[in-house]
């Protein structure tokens, strides 16, 4: 794994709570990617300055055009008073602000991640849980048309629901879309302010195969880690990622690509949910080894990280 820099951009402003605007099931339908995700939020002057301002608009109708999906488990008192071991402490909530048609294949991604079934329709009132999977808590905003005006960067977020989540858990993942502007198609870049976090998932993208591979293009992914210079680095405090008990998470910026190359038909959340990790048995291929390496990947990575460990991230050029 090549362990690169790269440019993006987050903007810092302080959120402001609003109240909590009615929850519906539906999940994201937007019917194709967003045309252009941007490397930097900058690209294009955000609409709204923030969730409250999105939701009391009037301009975009919740359950129409957008719609929220979350869950909040009650906050975990931690305790351990075993000899021989220590157990894990579970407490890390999955996060997609920018799901649907957005930033499409972020929503299944933050389901499945967080053990639940991305394959749930409109008309299921809850995912399902997902045997053998720690179910986490999460919180994602899915477009259900294809409109970048419903783009709210994370500095931004001031959703009553997705502070709770946060501040309910020590540690967060978030996950966004981007189309870099330069370097392999498929990429991964990892920022925050969790460094040990980042750490771990850098090393778990490595264990499950996602890499640079110069035998085999087609499975080639490059993953980066951002440094203080990058411009979406995900470190600023107002990012709703680092708005944990810990004041820290980490961010997962994952090219267009590469989410594409996770399902057999990328464009409508029903082909996605239907074809996330199985393809469509006809023009498509590798949906298993990349939708399975990054959800595994992330999995491991916050299952190692909540039991307190740090795995070496692969040096630069490995």
């Amino acid at each position: 794994m090549n362990l690169t820099s790269r440019r993006s951009v987050l903007t810092s402003a302080a959120a402001t709570i609003a109240t909590l605007p009615l929850l519906n099931d539906l999940a994201g339908n937007g019917s194709t990617a967003a045309a252009d995700e941007g490397t930097t939020a900058s690209s294009v002057a955000e609409r709204f300055s923030s969730n409250t301002d999105l939701y009391t608009s009037g301009d975009f109708k919740e359950g129409t055009d957008w719609t929220r999906r979350f869950r909040c488990s009650a906050r975990p008192d931690f305790g351990d008073n075993l000899r021989s071991s220590s157990i894990a402490v579970r407490s890390t909530a999955i996060l997609a602000p920018h799901g649907g048609g957005i930033e499409a294949g972020t929503s299944e991604l933050c389901l499945a991640i967080a053990g639940y079934s991305h394959k749930e329709g409109p008309s299921a009132t809850m995912p399902a849980p997902v045997s053998g999977l720690v179910q986490r808590d999460y919180w994602m905003f899915e477009s259900l048309i294809n409109d970048d005006a419903l783009h709210v960067t994370s500095t931004h977020c001031d959703d009553p629901a997705a502070l709770a989540v946060c501040a309910n858990n020590l540690y967060a993942v978030s996950l966004h879309g981007f189309s870099p502007k330069e370097g392999p198609k498929k990429q991964i870049l990892i920022g925050g302010r969790d460094r040990r976090l980042m750490a771990n998932l850098a090393w778990a993208f490595d264990k499950y195969g996602l890499v640079l591979r110069g035998d085999n293009a087609d499975l080639s992914v490059q993953v980066t880690m951002a440094t203080a210079d990058s411009e979406i680095n995900g470190d600023d405090p107002q990012n709703f990622v680092n708005r944990t008990r810990t004041g820290a998470g980490a961010q997962l910026e994952i090219s267009t690509e590469l989410r594409r190359a996770m399902f057999g038909t990328f464009d409508g959340g029903e082909n996605r949910r239907a074809t996330a990790g199985t393809g469509n048995g006809v023009t498509t291929k590798n949906e298993a080894h990349f939708w399975n390496g990054f959800t595994n990947a992330v999995r491991e990575a916050i299952d190692v990280h909540e039991l307190g460990l740090a795995k070496p991230a692969p040096p630069i050029g490995a």
